[in-house]
């Protein structure tokens, strides 16, 4: 893949208020600097490598296209171990300009199918499955959503702040969440950002009921999500069910706050990356549990490994604003949490309904230098979570050490500056 990131990401400087002395960690995109792509797999890539391990291991690893994007690209599925072992699910790249998840995900997959000391720990226990590039058609040109561009022009919510829909604004055409793109002649065109559109009943999403007299159209069909690549996620966890979901992501520069317990991360260091867990209101107890014990498990291992900072996906802004991981019941990590939170309603037993976001430092903030280590961070804290619900470990964690081990850290709504310099 040959695509240079815009130098126009590169800040220079810090915001105020943030902490007072950021130290370094790992490499740092300096001024004006060009971030290659070319670590990063093309789709053809993608598959070469997927296609060639599930020939060289075929008792262990089964590759399925698991759907198709929008563009008609295919979503695959690798899964490993056996059927009537318990499932876990990981998917990556949802978010087209967001890769480094992917490159985890292969290397996991490898790593797995190999038959070494780690694969006997998770396969004899667990099955497991990897979706590692939800996004193709996005990956494809670097972009945020699935570049399907019939999708409605900007976003809209008519529902009233008492959650009533406001005549109003009722059958406007627009959706509940695109994202932009700009075209070479400088056109914008919308698409599907796909990480909103898993909901458990897609006739109560937003786009539906903002939209009631538009039924008949294809966007606006209360029976069917237009939004492929999330139909093809929601598809592999209804046929295998798994315990719980861990999704992987990029995200922006941060750092760790100074009045932090140097213990669980060392002030004014750069976030490596951060991890949450559901949080829309309805989702049971049990569920979140089971996700801040995953997420534990995450940042514990980064704590042994000593050279990552992770917090919680919820961030301090220099004005002292507080951006959290939304509610919203589209998001994957909120919707497998309530799809667990059914399961469990309908007498299902636990463990279930764990569904955790995992956030890696991005190239607006990295530069490719750090492509491999970020991969193998994602890797370790994957490896460490499969490991730990592979041999029980897992359910052993106390659940309310997450708040303390995963404080917030800092955004910066610019790529911050290089300390060494």
């Amino acid at each position: 893949m040959r695509i240079a990131l815009a130098a126009c990401l590169v800040g220079a400087g810090l915001l105020p208020g943030l902490a007072t002395s950021v130290q370094p960690n790992g490499p740092w995109i300096t001024d004006k600097q060009n971030v290659s792509l070319e670590a990063f797999m093309s789709n053809q890539q993608l598959y070469d490598q997927l296609s060639a391990m599930s020939r060289r291991f075929p008792d262990a690893l089964r590759l399925e296209q698991a759907g198709s994007s929008n563009e008609g690209r295919p979503i695959w599925l690798a899964r490993l171990g056996n059927a009537d072992k318990p499932a876990v699910m990981i998917i990556t790249q949802q978010h087209g300009n967001e890769p480094h998840g992917t490159e985890a995900a292969v290397n996991l997959i490898q790593r797995l199918a190999s038959g070494g000391a780690l694969s006997r720990r998770v396969l004899d226990n667990l099955q497991v499955l990897i979706v590692p590039r939800v996004n193709p058609d996005g990956a494809e040109r670097f972009s945020r959503g699935n570049m399907d561009f019939s999708a409605p022009q900007t976003s809209a919510d008519c529902l009233r702040d008492d959650g009533t829909l406001d005549p109003a604004k009722l059958d406007q055409r627009l959706g509940a969440n695109v994202t932009a793109y700009t075209l070479a002649d400088g056109q914008r065109r919308w698409s599907y950002d796909i990480n909103r559109y898993h909901w458990t009943d897609w006739s109560e999403s937003t786009q539906i009921r903002c939209n009631p007299g538009l039924a008949g159209e294809r966007h606006f069909n209360p029976g069917q999500n237009p939004v492929p690549e999330a139909v093809a996620v929601r598809g592999i966890y209804d046929r295998y069910r798994p315990i719980w979901l861990v999704d992987v992501h990029n995200q922006n520069p941060a750092v760790v706050l100074d009045d932090v317990d140097p213990e669980v991360n060392r002030p004014g260091r750069q976030v490596t990356g951060s991890i949450t867990w559901p949080t829309h209101p309805e989702v049971a107890p049990e569920a979140v549990a089971l996700s801040k014990q995953l997420a534990i498990v995450m940042k514990q291992r980064s704590l042994q490994l000593g050279f990552m900072e992770i917090t919680n996906y919820y961030h301090e802004h220099p004005n002292g604003d507080v951006r959290r991981g939304g509610g919203d019941p589209g998001i994957a990590r909120n919707a497998y949490g309530l799809l667990g939170t059914e399961r469990l309603a309908a007498g299902e037993t636990g463990p279930l309904g764990g569904s955790v976001l995992m956030e890696i430092g991005g190239l607006n903030s990295r530069g490719q230098k750090s492509v491999g280590m970020l991969r193998n961070n994602v890797r370790e804290m994957l490896e460490a979570v499969l490991v730990a619900t592979a041999d029980g470990s897992l359910m052993a964690i106390d659940p309310a050490e997450a708040d303390r081990l995963l404080p917030p850290g800092q955004e910066s709504d610019k790529p911050l500056s290089n300390p060494h310099e």
